[in-house]
């Protein structure tokens, strides 16, 4: 799976995501949720967005860069904010997802499915 920003249509995915089977997550505060290059649907786990996050992915196989509100990443130690997006396409800045990484949390990023496409939307 790739993912395309729908804003702009940049390339997102540094390479093609897999889906990573349930027995691969690991829910051990600190470290990445899942290996790189995998992805899972939220749906799957047990994390309650306010938001609509479609999918979980390994914080290092995507090309998102931080929003510029520093409102947005709130937590003790890190980012752990479950109802705002806090991670931006790097071409336009639009908000696509929302990173979690606090220490009482594994490493993630949410992706707001409304927001990305499977497939380029124009050439």
């Amino acid at each position: 799976m790739k993912l395309y920003c729908k804003n702009c249509n940049n390339l997102l995915t540094i390479n093609s995501l897999k889906k990573s089977k349930f027995d691969e997550i690991k829910f051990v505060d600190e470290s990445e949720l899942l290996p790189n290059g995998k992805y899972i649907e939220a749906s799957k786990v047990d994390y309650n967005f306010e938001i609509p996050i479609g999918y979980l992915i390994n914080t290092k196989s995507i090309l998102l860069k931080d929003h510029k509100e520093s409102i947005r990443f709130n937590g003790c130690c890190g980012p752990s904010e479950f109802s705002t997006l806090n991670q931006v396409c790097s071409k336009c800045n639009f908000e696509i997802g929302v990173l979690v990484a606090d220490c009482w949390t594994s490493r993630f990023i949410g992706i707001d499915i409304s927001k990305v496409s499977l497939k380029p939307l124009w050439q």
